[in-house]
């Protein structure tokens, strides 16, 4: 057995209010435990986004009675809300600004609106462990990396999935700019041959898209040699229903399978990559970054069991996962939240509403 750190994840999609067909506030930090995970940093890209105190609130309350792990909440940025971050700087990880395609109604593009989400946001001294996480491609990652430098920002991108975009945060690191960058495991494990209609089609379809065998080479390579910072599953259930429609919508879910998929390339050797790289990017990194709480869990792994991964027996209430058929090796066997059993060989322990809201003062 292995016994780590438990996980943490800066990029979640739980799914409440709005969308509790999909995931909600239980099912979601079920499906976390059941991960390895005992702290998440939820969206704010709800059909009612939050993007106001009055909307942070209700998120706050409605979790505080159903969560059975930890869960912060990040803020929607938009290029007129800047009034409300006095307001909400205290109680979040971090403003989300989405600079392209994304589930929900909160996207903007133009200059003009980026200029007001990095002149509203804080400075980079003042408020260290809260960036500005970016939702952004191509020649826009490069762009917010401009404004990052001129206005003293820090900035997280999420979700990276191209060889240049690394490229572009690998120098501006190496000029000491403030950034952190992290990858989804959707981004390693499949390509955008994934997506075609005699494969998973619909349900191969995520913002930003699978990319190119070439990119996922790219993106491993940065995960050894640390150009890449962290792993978040960017969690985001949607139901069958919906990805059989015309028009299905972007996500996939990921807590439940990402360690099963990553160990799997310890297990096998995979060069530059080994346990402790694997703990600092699902453990250390992403607390270290957005200034979560060290040491309040640990998982136990039986690191010798190998399986196929299944729609069976899963947590997220969506019930279907991208990865079926993929084979993952070290099974999450119990998880500790501040030395209580919260999870056991596939069952929840955890009463709903056991866990804590996240603050984030300083």
């Amino acid at each position: 057995m292995l016994k780590l750190p438990s996980f943490a994840d800066p990029h979640v999609h739980l799914r409440e209010p709005g969308s509790t067909d999909k995931e909600d506030f239980y099912t979601g930090t079920c499906a976390a435990l059941a991960g390895g995970y005992t702290a998440l940093l939820d969206m704010p890209n709800n059909l009612v986004p939050t993007t106001t105190e009055a909307a942070l609130e209700e998120k706050i309350g409605l979790a505080r009675a159903k969560i059975v792990c930890d869960v912060g909440f990040n803020f929607g940025a938009t290029p007129e809300n800047g009034s409300e971050y006095p307001r909400i700087v205290q109680r979040v990880a971090g403003l989300k600004a989405y600079f392209g395609h994304t589930h929900g109604n909160i996207i903007f593009e133009g200059l003009p609106a980026m200029l007001a989400i990095f002149l509203n946001w804080y400075p980079a001294e003042r408020y260290p462990h809260k960036p500005i996480m970016i939702h952004a491609e191509g020649a826009t990652v490069a762009a917010v990396i401009g404004l990052a430098t001129l206005y003293n920002r820090r900035i997280h991108i999420c979700h990276l999935s191209k060889k240049p975009e690394l490229e572009v945060i690998r120098a501006a690191k190496e000029k000491g700019i403030a950034i952190t960058c992290e990858v989804a495991p959707h981004h390693l494990f499949l390509t955008e041959h994934a997506a075609a209609p005699d494969k998973l089609g619909a349900y191969a379809r995520m913002s930003p898209a699978l990319q190119t065998e070439e990119d996922v080479r790219a993106l491993w390579q940065g995960l050894a040699d640390g150009s890449i910072d962290m792993l978040a599953t960017d969690h985001a259930p949607h139901t069958r229903a919906e990805k059989n429609s015309s028009k299905p919508p972007f996500g996939v879910p990921g807590l439940e399978t990402t360690f099963g998929l990553m160990y799997r390339e310890v297990a096998e050797g995979r060069a530059g990559f080994d346990l402790a790289r694997l703990v600092e990017l699902l453990a250390i990194a992403p607390r270290r970054v957005f200034g979560l709480p060290e040491g309040e869990g640990e998982v136990e792994i039986d690191e010798t069991d190998k399986y196929e991964f299944s729609n069976e027996g899963l947590y997220t209430k969506c019930g279907w996962t991208p990865f079926v058929g993929m084979k993952g090796q070290g099974r999450v066997r119990r998880v500790w939240l501040r030395g209580q059993l919260v999870f056991e060989d596939g069952k929840v322990l955890a009463a709903p509403g056991s866990a804590n809201v996240l603050s984030f003062e300083g």
